[in-house]
């Protein structure tokens, strides 16, 4: 994965990912001791983490294909969960984008329990967010799909 898009992915996990799970421990958390609720958040600062590290190369794939689509004029990037390579990447851009409003999806029924995401990328906020990572999306993503097109 290149370094660029995993210092965008590591400031979405912080920022977003495992804010948002303390704020559901702090809410879900009886008012007993405040230890207890910091190792709770530290587990789930360590799991979201791995998670991002297990989905880091479907996310990078993911955007490439997203930005090469956009590029050509197309506004969704379908993927196909039939494809294990699609639905990894399906899951990652949901889990770290859709769930935190920098993209959208829609689902279409392909046959019984599969499915065909449609996932729009909100360019324009996630490019806030690069930015905020201190990375220029619009400078990395087409090198990157440049790299992989050869």
């Amino acid at each position: 994965m290149s370094d660029d898009l995993r210092q965008v992915l590591n400031y979405i996990v912080a920022r977003y990912v495992v804010d948002d799970e303390f704020r559901t421990i702090d809410r879900d958390a009886p008012v007993v001791s405040t230890t207890d609720s910091d190792s709770e958040k530290q587990q789930a600062a360590r799991r979201e983490s791995v998670r991002a590290e297990h989905l880091a190369e479907a996310f990078e794939q993911g955007l490439i294909r997203a930005w090469q689509r956009a590029a050509m004029g197309g506004s969704e990037l379908p993927l196909d969960d039939r494809k294990p390579e699609e639905d990894r990447m399906a899951d990652a851009l949901i889990r770290f984008l859709v769930r935190y409003d920098l993209a959208t999806s829609r689902t279409e029924s392909t046959s019984e329990s599969t499915y065909t995401y449609y996932l729009s990328i909100h360019w324009d906020r996630l490019g806030d967010v690069a930015l905020a990572s201190g990375v220029d999306l619009t400078r990395v993503l087409p090198r990157l799909a440049e790299r992989l097109s050869h």
